[in-house]
């Protein structure tokens, strides 16, 4: 975790230099109703604060509030009042957790991060401590980070029902589509490995696409599986239409039950109202999953997983899953992590697993540990589903490598896996969607 970069820096030190003057020359009780403005009402709290004596700027105050519910107006000051002493002290004009807490309250969830080194690893030189806030009901998650004396808003990330993901659903199966192609339809596409049960594979298929318009839209999708030797063993036609969206990025999700093998895939997709067709290829090696032989699936990161309403296609036992085909995001960015561990010892019917997730610089050729994150999971079963939310903070943009380590406690052995992800360079409170 490194730099907050320099222009948001000097571009805050600027605006908080031109309120600064004013703000302190106003009576401490002022400057918590001011601050509690900002944080619900910026153009109250601009007009509040240019009012040049405490007359005016009560009677403005009490007009705000003249055809309010009395109760909002207590709840609001309760909120000031708390946020000011808790979080005000040092820099009340920039640390973001203040108007964070006004306008929101107290969170469901408050996590402090502080730097953690692993005993025998070479770690980063600094990790900056940090804050992530929870609200459960409004389905939101605030990551800050402390710069200097403040702790500043760095993203801000949505779960649960509010969040719509855009997919493409199945209309009509069995269906042959045969069209003569009139330009080329992108996609990207990925894949993730499961055990289904013995001898007996998941192969998961994730693609995306960028429509930027979806009226009359439909799409005819072909899937063939063939054997190594290029032998057609399977083939699956299907009409998709898309849905909860309208010019943005959809999702599709395709599962395929295989025997342990090598394969290889063909993919392709028909817009039949514009005539574009797409195609890709994947090889799959799925023989470590033989008679059990594999006991930790791949580690899939994830734009989302929640337990909000899903799609089967989406569905997993921790809720539902949507895959990150392109791992690369803006730096702050929130992920998630989707992996699932096998064969585990149990006791009373339990398990208990150690996960330690361990984020390495590419390009340093994983010779020292970046981040890290470390959890205990004590579930019903010999099967671990495991969804991890991970926060980059301020990791500086890169290519990364990360490793998930989970440790049978009951028996001592430890099963690996790994992913990769990208962090590119982007706005500050970057946005999830």
């Amino acid at each position: 975790m490194k730099k907050i970069t320099i222009f948001y820096l000097l571009l805050l030190s600027c605006t908080t230099n031109l309120i600064a003057p004013r703000y302190y020359h106003l009576l401490k009780k002022e400057r918590k109703i001011y601050l509690g403005l900002r944080a619900v009402d910026s153009v109250s709290a601009h007009h509040y604060i240019e009012l040049s004596s405490p007359y005016e700027r009560r009677r403005f105050y009490e007009k705000l509030w003249k055809d309010k519910d009395p109760r909002e107006k207590i709840e609001f000051e309760q909120r000031i009042e708390y946020a000011f002493k808790k979080f005000g002290r040092y820099a009340p004009l920039s640390d973001d957790r203040l108007p964070t807490y006004v306008k929101y309250g107290r969170p469901t969830k408050q996590e402090r991060i502080t730097p953690r080194k692993m005993f025998g690893a070479k770690t980063n030189i600094f990790v900056k401590p940090a804050e992530v806030w929870t609200y459960k009901t409004e389905g939101l998650i605030f990551d800050f980070v402390r710069i200097g004396r403040a702790y500043k808003l760095i993203s801000t990330s949505s779960f649960g029902d509010t969040v719509k993901i855009p997919y493409l659903k199945k209309i009509f199966s069995d269906t042959l589509v045969d069209i003569k192609s009139e330009g080329r339809l992108d996609f990207k596409i990925a894949c993730g490995r499961f055990r289904q049960k013995r001898n007996l594979t998941r192969l998961e298929l994730y693609v995306k696409f960028e429509i930027t318009d979806t009226t009359g839209l439909s799409f005819g999708r072909r899937i063939i599986v063939k054997n190594e030797n290029d032998s057609i063993l399977m083939q699956y036609n299907d009409i998709l239409k898309p849905v909860d969206g309208n010019n943005t990025i959809f999702y599709d999700e395709v599962n395929l039950r295989l025997k342990p093998a090598r394969y290889h895939i063909e993919v392709s997709y028909t817009d039949l109202k514009n005539h574009y067709i797409g195609k890709k290829k994947l090889s799959v090696n799925l023989i470590n999953y033989q008679n059990d032989a594999k006991e930790i699936s791949d580690l899939i990161p994830a734009y989302l997983i929640d337990h909000s309403a899903t799609r089967k296609k989406f569905d997993k036992p921790i809720g539902r899953m949507i895959p990150l085909v392109e791992p690369v995001l803006p730096v702050h960015r929130p992920f998630y992590l989707y992996a699932e561990v096998y064969n585990l010892e149990t006791k009373d019917g339990r398990h208990h697993l150690r996960t330690t997730y361990e984020v390495y610089n590419r390009e340093k050729m994983r010779k020292e540990i970046a981040d890290i994150m470390i959890d205990d999971w004590f579930e019903p079963g010999d099967v671990a589903y495991l969804g991890a939310l991970y926060h980059p903070m301020d990791l500086p943009p890169g290519h990364y490598i990360i490793v998930l380590r989970a440790k049978d406690e009951l028996n001592g052995k430890e099963r690996n896996t790994i992913a990769e992800f990208e962090l590119i360079p982007g706005a500050e409170n970057i946005q999830s969607r």
